[in-house]
């Protein structure tokens, strides 16, 4: 019997000339893009189907969001635990950071804000550590913001709470020996006055003016004004809240110029950059020939050692002086037409 033919050596065939194939079109995707070497005739013109390739632009890694706006937000609602929640949030993704440490700052105004003084004592000790351990590294006060700001904060709340607990003596003493031991930049020291002076200034003699610069007629001196009632207002041309008073404080101007009211308008160069402070100044005669209009001839005192002792760091601030000299109120805030009114009828007598 003969045996079938076997089917094998047929089905060799299809697979051999596929395999063929394959091969070719390998080579073909493999071989040089360059034209062959030139045999004479022109070779022929090969379209160029690849895309260019583009550089990729670097995107640099975004710095970590600041969670104080979030903080102050919840605060503002007396809600404490939202706004540490939120500081703990920050600190798992980014660690401690500066803005990490200006939300310690910001618990412990919160905590002070909303009566829990065991918080705002252990915020305000934690925060106080840190900077003195930053300090001691070799951090400047002058060009660290994040260290400037919480530290000033937390010596605010600390002597705020000295104040409550031991009273006025205590928070003032202690303030002082801050002033003393840090030689940090206006602003923080003036930071520090302003809180001296909430404590201290009221019943006391107002510190003469040092007058450095100043912008029109030549400025009085305190002693000079003895006989009349001061009211002086310590401002910034950029400060949008010292600007909303300025109706008011035209209107009480106008009311108590016959009494012999004397407004004085303090501010103080914030270039640190000497040879731009002419432009500086007359920005601010700019200003206030803009702004309060009605204000025009009341005298302008540029000075930053009275701008420091003033506690010039909240604009605008007011200082209501008696015919005497004496320091009647010290408020470092935005008040009321009303508010004025409740203070300026004591001075004139």
């Amino acid at each position: 019997m003969t045996p079938k033919p076997s089917k094998r050596p047929h089905s060799l065939i299809p697979w051999t000339l596929a395999a063929v194939a394959v091969a070719y079109t390998m080579a073909l995707a493999q071989a040089p893009s360059t034209p062959p070497a030139s045999t004479g005739a022109p070779a022929p013109a090969r379209a160029d189907t690849s895309s260019p390739v583009s550089p990729q632009p670097i995107t640099p890694t975004p710095a970590p969001s600041s969670p104080n706006s979030g903080i102050r937000n919840k605060l503002s609602a007396n809600d404490l635990l939202s706004a540490e929640s939120i500081l703990e949030v920050h600190r798992s993704k980014h660690g401690e950071d500066g803005a990490y440490l200006s939300g310690l700052a910001w618990l412990a105004r919160g905590a002070l804000l909303v009566g829990d003084g065991e918080k705002a004592d252990r915020y305000a000790a934690d925060v106080r550590a840190r900077c003195a351990d930053s300090l001691a590294h070799g951090t400047d006060l002058s060009k660290s913001e994040n260290v400037e700001l919480a530290l000033g904060a937390a010596l605010e709340v600390t002597a705020q709470r000295l104040e409550r607990t031991k009273g006025r003596r205590a928070a003032a003493a202690f303030v002082r020996a801050e002033l003393a031991r840090l030689n940090g930049p206006v602003a923080f020291r003036s930071r520090l006055n302003k809180r001296l002076n909430m404590l201290t200034l009221a019943g006391t003699r107002a510190p003469e003016l040092v007058i450095e610069d100043f912008v029109g007629a030549p400025p009085p001196t305190l002693a000079s004004l003895r006989g009349r009632p001061v009211l002086l207002f310590i401002w910034a041309e950029y400060c949008g809240d010292c600007r909303m008073q300025a109706a008011s404080l035209s209107r009480i101007h106008s009311r108590y110029v016959e009494k012999g009211l004397q407004i004085i308008a303090l501010t103080r160069y914030y270039e640190t950059d000497v040879a731009k402070r002419p432009r500086e100044k007359a920005r601010v005669d700019s200003v206030w020939k803009a702004d309060y209009r009605e204000l025009e001839k009341v005298p302008i005192v540029l000075s930053t050692a009275s701008g420091e002792r003033y506690g010039g760091s909240s604009t605008p601030t007011f200082v209501f002086i008696d015919r005497t000299g004496i320091v009647r109120r010290y408020t470092p805030t935005r008040p009321t037409e009303a508010e004025f009114e409740r203070t300026l009828p004591v001075l004139p007598r």
